[in-house]
């Protein structure tokens, strides 16, 4: 069977493994609720759950259809050792969130948004293992293993685009974010749920900015691991945006009564909350871009092919 067939198949397993899952773990967290064990899972609706699930069971999944493929050594995939993981990390979340932080400044200063009076500060401990978890896994996935494939049989800009497309793909197929109730949740709703991933996607220009969002990030990402040959400043990046963005949801309310927020500058945060929309944000992702850059040229140093 060709790779990409086996990719293929891949994707579909992990959509199906996630949506069984999903219902047992959704009903766990229930349970540990009335037990008074814990009350942490059972926060989440079914539409999160599965959409974690989803998540969990790509990066579990991932090692065995590698070696199905025929990969043996991360070196196959452009990746190598990074002895300088540390700062590449700590940089990536630092420029990420630093402009993040200063753009929600911005929100509130030039009346976009304005802090909310009770923020949920509970919600601080659930936002930072959200940005190390989907940081890590995403970029294991994305950047790790699909612009690894592409960078097989394409030149590095071409495999950076078509990694990315399929980046910003993937993140709008998300399961109905319609309320379910607890009792109607049963097996098979895993995988009615993921079934009308159509009816969870945005309208108009909100789809549009939102794809554009991701497409630039996606290219930032992929360039930073391209350049680097390792997936640490991409997680840094991503764990950065996530953090700083949902963050800023915690503390900041919109001061426009519209759906479609105030664009075409600044509009509603898309994909639970971690896509912001708008030229303004837009904007920052472009000025992240160019600190991505002279890192890599000015404080970045590569490492030898075959070094440690």
């Amino acid at each position: 069977m060709p790779a990409y067939l086996k990719i293929l198949l891949y994707l579909v397993t992990v959509f199906v493994v996630g949506a069984l899952v999903a219902p047992p773990v959704f009903w766990l967290g229930q349970w540990l609720e009335a037990a008074g064990l814990s009350v942490w899972l059972a926060g989440f609706p079914f539409h999160r759950v599965l959409s974690r699930c989803i998540q969990v069971s790509a990066l579990v999944l991932l090692w065995p259809t590698l070696r199905w493929v025929g990969l043996r050594r991360p070196a196959e995939l452009n990746l190598q050792p990074n002895p300088s993981w540390r700062s590449d990390l700590v940089a990536g979340v630092a420029m990420a969130s630093g402009l993040v932080a200063m753009l929600a400044v911005f929100y509130v200063a030039g009346g976009f948004a304005h802090l909310r009076p009770e923020p949920a500060w509970s919600g601080l401990g659930r936002i930072l293992l959200t940005a190390a978890a989907v940081s890590g896994i995403e970029e294991v996935v994305f950047r790790g293993v699909v612009l690894g494939l592409c960078l097989w049989s394409l030149p590095r800009a071409g495999a950076i685009f078509v990694s990315t497309l399929f980046f910003v793909v993937v993140h709008f197929i998300k399961p109905s974010k319609t309320a379910m109730a607890p009792e109607a949740v049963g097996w098979s709703s895993g995988l009615a749920e993921a079934l009308r991933f159509s009816e969870g996607l945005p309208e108009g220009g909100l789809l549009i900015f939102g794809a554009a969002s991701l497409f630039v990030a996606g290219w930032i990402l992929g360039a930073a691991a391209v350049r680097t040959r390792s997936l640490w400043l991409p997680i840094g990046l991503h764990a950065g945006w996530i953090f700083s963005q949902q963050t800023s949801n915690l503390f900041l309310q919109t001061a426009s009564a519209s759906p479609s927020g105030h664009l075409p500058w600044v509009g509603p945060s898309l994909v639970s909350g971690a896509v912001p929309t708008g030229i303004l944000p837009l904007g920052v992702l472009v000025l992240t871009g160019l600190l991505v850059q002279l890192y890599l040229r000015y404080v970045f140093r590569p490492v030898a092919p075959g070094g440690s």
